[in-house]
């Protein structure tokens, strides 16, 4: 069944609001990017600081995600097409994401069929490839 895994919050100073989390709660800090985003957890429920980029952008909550078992994968996008709901493909460099795509009120959330993957202090990134074709063009 599809669950919710993480969730993603734009904030001016990430590696601060992890702390904050870490200290307070006791949520692990699991890894961080060079774009100074920090990815932390409570065991179950993944947690992505992004770095916020633009003054435009709000501080807060940014988007959601959703992990799927891989054999319910293709019966949830077809049930997305058939609502007209085309799946994004995210910018590179994000660790666990395969497609993003709005709800019916244009709420932002990815799908996945696999969560963070931490080695040490580094995020598993699943788009290597994807990275290095980008980096050709």
């Amino acid at each position: 069944m599809a669950k919710i895994r993480h969730i993603a919050i734009f904030s001016d100073d990430p590696m601060e609001l992890a702390k904050f989390y870490a200290e307070v709660f006791g949520m692990t800090i699991n890894g961080e990017s060079g774009e100074g985003a920090v990815w932390l957890t409570d065991g179950y429920m993944d947690i992505a600081l992004l770095k916020r980029k633009h003054e435009i952008s709000p501080e807060g909550l940014h988007h959601f995600g959703i992990t799927l078992e891989a054999d319910e994968k293709a019966g949830v996008y077809s049930r997305l097409k058939e609502r007209g709901h085309v799946p994004m493909k995210p910018p590179p460099g994000r660790p666990y994401v395969e497609d993003a795509i709005k709800d019916a009120d244009g709420n932002k959330f990815d799908l996945s069929t696999s969560a963070v993957r931490a080695r040490g202090g580094n995020v598993e990134m699943k788009d290597k490839e994807r990275v290095k074709e980008l980096a050709k063009a």
